[in-house]
Formats: C-alpha cells, structure tokens, sequence
C-alpha cells in the first residue's frame, strides 16, 4: 500500500513539474540557439506537444512560464508587462490546439509522414500562429495609438495589422510552423510518451 502510494506521488511529480520543467527548459534553450532568426522558433511546437502530451492546463503553464521567464531574459530586451501578459495568452492557443488534436488523433495513430497526421498538424500551426499574430499585431496598434495620444484605434490597429513589416513576419512565422510541425511535433510527442510509459503515466 505505501509503494503505491509513493508511485502515485512520484506520477504526479512527475507530470506536473518534472516534465512541464523540461519543456520550458527546451523552450528557453532553443529560443536561445535561434535568436538569430527572427519568428523561427521551436517555442510555439514544444507547447503544442506539451498541451497534447500534459493536457491543455499543464501546456498552458509551459507557455506562461516560458514566456514569463523569455520575456524578462530575451536578447531584445524585456518585454513591457502588459506585451507580456498578451505573449502569455496567445501563447496558450497552441496547448489548446494540442488538446484538441489529441482529441481527434491519439498518440497511437500520430506519427511522422502520416497523411493525416501532417494535415491536422498543418491546420493547426496555421490556426494558432495566425490566432497568434493577429493578437500581438492588435496589441501593437493600440499601443502605437497611446504613444501617439490618439484616440483613433482602428487605424493604428489596421496598420500594426496590414503594414509590410508585419505582413512579411506574419508570414515567416505561419510559414516556419507549418513545415515544423509535423515534422517535430511527432517526434516530440513519441519522446514524451515513451518518458510517460517508462514512469508509468499513461
């Protein structure tokens, strides 16, 4: 009795820190490593794995933490609190999404090179990554706006939104997660079953 006892906080220990943990540490590392390349990022694949691997709260917290941790350390400099509250809930788009695709594809039938399995992956990044966008872009036109001390929000939101520069990102973005993800997110997602299997947490 007492060794089951002692498995099932050693379960929850580990999928409630020990594997959120080392999402957010492949998530900081990576965006380390690709600094150089602006919106080329594994971070948004990682907490789409974790919300499909953990569960959408679990993922949600990878996002959060990551970004609140990113957000104080990137080599941009820090991220204005209110940006960084926006970051932290638009990141969460991508562990509900990975929640969801469970829902429809479990791990079993997930896999690299599958038909289904790249179009659903597909879909998603698409989804997420212009949810994503679109979300910062509108932040960004409002903050313009205040800087500006004008009160005309929809022009400053529609050129955040529309302008070249965002257009031409947006795009890069989009792009990059949607040949990532059903390259990686199966991969990551095998690489955390097999951790869950090992620690008996399926």
């Amino acid at each position: 009795m007492q060794l089951r006892v002692q498995r099932v906080r050693d379960g929850a220990l580990a999928r409630n820190l020990v594997l959120p943990s080392v999402f957010v540490i492949a998530i900081l590392a990576s965006n380390y490593l690709l600094a150089a390349l602006p919106n080329v990022k594994l971070f948004d694949l990682l907490v789409f794995a974790a919300g499909y691997s953990l569960g959408v709260r679990r993922g949600a917290t990878v996002a959060i933490t990551a970004w609140y941790f990113y957000g104080q350390t990137n080599p941009f400099g820090p991220a204005q609190a209110s940006l960084l509250v926006t970051l932290m809930v638009s990141e969460t788009a991508y562990a509900i999404l990975g929640g969801l695709v469970r829902r429809i594809m479990p791990p079993s039938s997930l896999s690299l090179g599958s038909a289904w399995s790249s179009v659903l992956l597909v879909s998603a990044a698409l989804i997420a990554t212009s949810g994503y966008d679109l979300a910062t872009n509108v932040y960004t036109g409002y903050f313009w706006a205040s800087i500006a001390g004008s009160q005309d929000y929809s022009r400053w939101v529609w050129t955040a939104v529309s302008n070249p520069g965002a257009l031409f990102f947006m795009l890069v973005h989009v792009g990059g997660n949607a040949v990532m993800f059903p390259v990686f997110v199966p991969l990551v997602v095998k690489g955390v079953e097999g951790a869950k299997g090992r620690w008996g947490l399926l």
